[in-house]
């Protein structure tokens, strides 16, 4: 859980294809707008993969537990790293291109998905003993 909102940010640049050209970065004057949408749809994008995530802690008082907010692009996004480095900077890509260019918008958009199913297919689960009512074989 080290991976910052900067980090994803520069990643969906990078996917994007908007990096400066001569030094990679990323934070330039053409991207400002990008950056100054990231942390809101950051904000949505974790909680919609929070449940996923290896720190979402099991609720046994009948309430969702929230991811916490972020506030900058310096702040760490909350999640483990894995969804953090494979799965969100195709969603921010997906979400910033979006009326820009809605063809790359929808593939960005399409391997989000698909990472984010095949992240819950292999979702690790938990396991509660059977209490045999009626009787029965305890095996």
């Amino acid at each position: 859980m080290s991976t910052t909102a900067q980090w994803v940010f520069d990643k969906a640049i990078y996917l994007m294809d908007e990096q400066n050209e001569s030094s990679g970065a990323t934070v330039t004057s053409d991207t400002n707008e990008y950056k100054l949408r990231t942390v809101p749809i950051l904000n949505v994008l974790r909680g919609e993969l929070y449940p996923y995530s290896d720190n979402y802690p099991d609720s046994t008082d009948g309430t969702r537990p929230v991811c916490p907010e972020l506030t900058a692009l310096t702040d760490l996004i909350g999640l483990d790293d894995v969804i953090a480095q494979t799965i969100l900077p195709y969603g921010l890509a997906a979400h910033l291109m979006l009326g820009e260019n809605d063809q790359i918008a929808s593939f960005f958009l399409q391997r989000y998905q698909e990472l984010k199913m095949t992240l819950a297919s292999q979702r690790p689960a938990t396991w509660e003993d059977i209490e045999q009512y009626y009787g029965g074989l305890d095996v």
